[in-house]
């Protein structure tokens, strides 16, 4: 990864330490991080970076935060010069450091402060701009200042003698935080959290204790694990699945659910296996259930002898250390939540996708008892609608064209930004496609982008989403394209397969679906195969989708 670390202070020792990890660019002088972006020539145009931090520290600027029109005057020039980034550089995230304003002091008991004001104008600032399309996101100093405290995250001498205002521990802090960002940026995110029960999401055994014996609150040892499941609630709503992993019998762990403080219910489980089985094994069994990999897990169990056997046996996962004291279990579930599942984004889609794994294992357990694959698919009465892309469905196609690998012809990258430029194109075409069946609404679930020249067509990106793999969506959604290129007029289409380590379910996709292949060739980025075929050429309606149109 190369990052460009700009800020109006000096940082030196701050990249020394992400070097370690990261391949560095630091701005050529002291406070020039304006200049770097707004002159072409500067180094940060050669360096070409694949993600730039932007660490501003508000005290460097006396006299300003006194003012208010001074203070947003200052915050809106940075802005101006964010959106000069994003404009030159649209595929490449821009963190920019929220700020603390903290050098205003002697304030009289009655005098209105307006270092907050600041802070929130700025963080509101940088929301418009990744509201407008621009990839751009807040890097949350000033959360990890106030874990640590002003005293240990600055030290005044290196500042006044340095121009250097953070302590070893506030660097050492702020280089966590930024490699955390960075691959998030990269999508390096878990799926789900396989969870114990006991002593876990309520103290006590519910075997031995009993509904009446278990520790659950809202006040005192027991709002410790009500907290720890109003925080996996807010996970589960953020996109987060989880996943009963116990090992109970059934009977004694229902009647929980009925609970006065029992936060999550059964609806916020995408599985609940509870069993007496060994949990490595249980896992591996939810992993193939949810079509997801080990490394896809955390792992959360307060014994340390199930901790250590899945550690040795599921290498993959990744196994949570459970605190000592139960009272710092919430702590331990919210960096949870940032090491392992923070998103720079959550969409309609994140936020159904417990709903969606939940019907994905009815739809597995149908198809088990299924004749045949023909029949399986008649029973699960799929609908389809296929359509232009709307401009609410940006954020999602978005996250879609930049995370989706196997089944992906090109594996082409865009952001937001420029899915919305090729959108207003007149010889440019962006399709979605949205599939539903009797067990729930998978959402939006394909995309297809097109480019024209004449009376050619030409497949930019072609990409569905691995959840609906098999269902022989991609030749229903080629007889809808080819109803719409013969509108159009368009006589012929071109299509592309270029190899990369994960997309080979689609290597002879294009041969199923009535192209001839043009020519084949090696590139730096893997082999490239190019196909063309007649409009009159593709695949006719399969007969197995109802189509509906928008609004249905």
């Amino acid at each position: 990864m190369k990052l460009a670390l700009l800020s109006n202070v000096t940082v030196d020792l701050l990249a020394d330490m992400l070097k370690k990890n990261i391949n560095i660019y630091l701005g050529a002088g002291f406070d020039t991080w304006q200049q770097e972006i707004i002159i072409p020539s500067s180094g940060l145009y050669d360096f070409k970076p694949e993600a730039a931090v932007i660490l501003l520290h508000a005290n460097a600027y006396a006299d300003i935060w006194d003012d208010l029109d001074k203070g947003c005057q200052i915050i809106d020039e940075w802005c101006d010069t964010f959106k000069v980034f994003t404009t030159n550089f649209p595929n490449v995230p821009l963190f920019v450091s929220s700020i603390d304003v903290s050098n205003v002091k002697c304030h009289f008991g009655a005098e209105i402060r307006l270092e907050q004001y600041f802070e929130n104008y700025l963080i509101e600032s940088v929301q418009e701009l990744h509201s407008a399309g621009n990839n751009i996101y807040i890097l949350p100093v000033k959360d990890v200042l106030c874990d640590l405290g002003r005293k240990n995250f600055y030290v005044a001498k290196m500042w006044y003698v340095g121009s250097m205002p953070y302590s070893m521990k506030g660097l050492s802090a702020l280089s966590d935080l930024i490699i955390r960002y960075i691959f998030i940026a990269k999508g390096n995110r878990k799926k789900c959290i396989a969870l114990d029960l006991d002593n876990t999401l309520w103290g006590g055994v519910i075997g031995e204790d009993g509904i009446n014996g278990i520790i659950l609150a809202n006040n005192k040892e027991g709002a410790r694990y009500k907290d720890t499941q109003r925080l996996l609630k807010k996970m589960k709503n953020q996109g987060v699945m989880l996943a009963i992993l116990s090992k109970n019998n059934v009977e004694d762990v229902e009647p929980v659910f009925t609970h006065p403080d029992m936060i999550l219910g059964h609806e916020d489980f995408v599985a609940e296996v509870i069993n007496w089985e060994s949990k490595t094994v249980n896992i591996r069994q939810l992993a193939l259930n949810l079509n997801i990999g080990l490394d896809a897990f955390v792992f959360l169990d307060d014994n340390p002898l199930e901790q250590e056997q899945m550690k040795a046996e599921c290498p993959e996962v990744a196994v949570i250390e459970f605190p000592k004291d139960s009272s710092q279990l919430p702590a331990v579930v919210a960096k949870i939540y940032d090491d392992y599942f923070l998103s720079l984004d959550v969409t309609g889609e994140d936020i159904k996708k417990t709903a969606i794994y939940q019907a994905e294992r009815l739809r597995k357990a149908e198809r088990a008892t299924a004749v045949s694959a023909e029949d399986f698919l008649k029973k699960l009465e799929m609908t389809m609608e296929f359509h232009f892309m709307t401009s609410n469905e940006e954020k999602r196609v978005t996250q879609l064209v930049n995370k989706t690998n196997q089944f992906n012809v090109t594996t082409k990258r865009y952001s937001e930004e420029e899915i919305h430029r090729l959108s207003t194109r007149e010889d440019w075409d962006i399709f979605t496609v949205h599939m539903a069946d009797k067990y729930g609404d998978q959402g939006l679930v394909a995309v297809l982008i097109l480019k024209y020249e004449r009376k050619r067509a030409e497949i930019d990106t072609f990409l569905m989403s691995c959840r609906v793999m098999g269902r022989n969506a991609e030749n229903e959604i080629m007889a809808q394209l080819k109803v719409l290129l013969m509108q159009k007029g368009i006589q012929t289409i071109k299509a592309s397969y270029i190899k990369t380590a994960k997309n080979a379910p689609v290597m002879d996709l294009f041969e199923t679906l009535g192209f001839l292949l043009v020519s084949g060739k090696i590139q730096k980025n893997g082999d490239e195969k190019v196909y063309e075929a007649n409009t009159t050429a593709l695949p006719e309606t399969t007969g197995i989708f109802k189509m509906i149109t928008m609004g249905e």
